[in-house]
């Protein structure tokens, strides 16, 4: 078995090997799809590493390149994303070979940490090379129609693509990049790099899901989709973009009046917003209601790679300030 960077050529073969190890499930497996999450983002292509035997690609271990900064500096990290090991070879360590060979490489190229969310399933085996659980994601939730969410099967919710709602059918424009780049990150947590490429590449041209914008133009930007369940409807905030501080009574107005017309309008059931986003950014969004948020979401683990001697608390929960949009799968 030989363990190499993937390349151009490999394109092909790690989307056969995707669906052989993993099917299509929710997330379909395509060129285009792997172009734009590993070719595309404005952070960098992913480092990739393949397993082969005999010319034929039997595992695979991408790690996507992600930015965060706190008080002025950037910091480069990598977010654990695709892997895959094709069924004929499972039991042979390829998924943990892969793994931490990948880790040192981006070690040993200045790279700072990794981070995750893996499920109940792969947490354990990223314990063991040395992952970190930092605990789970909060949680806040607004009921909108909580008597139809609970007895929904008297009435299906039929999928809402109604091309006739301006914010359904919105367009991504120069206006909100440019309101993107009025944004000043928090400078005690650790946030996303936040600039208009990455935005137009993380959501405006988001092949998987259709990601909706709210916002005055001046102060704010909320970004959501809307995931739909058998008799429920979620609205999810995937990103809060504060950018005007002190408009505090203007930001709440708007979005009680923006986000409670849209609601009502897509029937929607519920409201969510995960990550540490909410904790800190409450007081602009009342319209969520008094209703605490919860530990209950997805549990993030990191791994330290060059940030223990420089910054040894840095990764420590209460320095963070991550989005669902940071850490949802895509």
């Amino acid at each position: 078995m030989i363990i190499r960077s993937a390349t151009d050529q490999d394109h092909e073969g790690i989307i056969d090997l995707l669906r052989d190890s993993l099917g299509e499930s929710t997330i379909p497996k395509s060129a285009a799809l792997w172009q734009w999450k590993h070719q595309n983002s404005p952070f960098g292509p992913s480092y990739v590493l393949v397993a082969e035997e005999e010319g034929k690609l039997i595992g695979l271990r991408a790690f996507m390149r992600w930015q965060w900064h706190r008080d002025g500096k950037i910091y480069s990290t990598i977010r654990a994303v695709d892997t895959a090991t094709h069924p004929a070879h499972q039991g042979k360590g390829i998924f943990k070979k892969l793994t931490l060979q990948q880790a040192q490489l981006c070690k040993s190229d200045g790279v700072q940490f990794i981070f995750n969310t893996p499920n109940d399933q792969s947490r354990p085996g990223y314990l063991k090379m040395g992952w970190v659980a930092q605990g789970k994601m909060p949680l806040k939730i607004k009921a909108i129609q909580p008597i139809q969410t609970i007895v929904g099967k008297l009435q299906k919710i039929d999928k809402y693509s109604d091309e006739t709602n301006p914010v359904w059918n919105q367009k991504w424009t120069f206006s909100l990049f440019d309101l993107v780049n009025q944004y000043k990150p928090d400078t005690n947590r650790l946030t996303t790099v936040l600039s208009p490429d990455y935005i137009s590449w993380r959501y405006a041209n988001n092949p998987l899901f259709k990601y909706q914008f709210f916002t005055d133009y001046k102060n704010y930007i909320i970004i959501t989709r809307i995931k739909n369940y058998g008799f429920a409807r979620e609205l999810r905030i995937a990103d809060f973009i504060l950018i005007n501080p002190s408009a505090k009574k203007e930001i709440n107005k708007h979005i009680k009046q923006e986000l409670g017309q849209f609601v009502k309008e897509a029937k929607i059931s519920f409201v969510s917003m995960s990550g540490q986003q909410y904790k800190i950014n409450a007081a602009y969004l009342k319209w969520m209601g008094l209703l605490p948020s919860l530990q209950i979401g997805p549990i993030v683990t990191l791994k330290d790679l060059n940030m223990h001697e420089q910054f040894p608390n840095l990764l420590k929960i209460k320095n963070w300030g991550y989005s669902l949009g940071d850490m949802e799968l895509f």
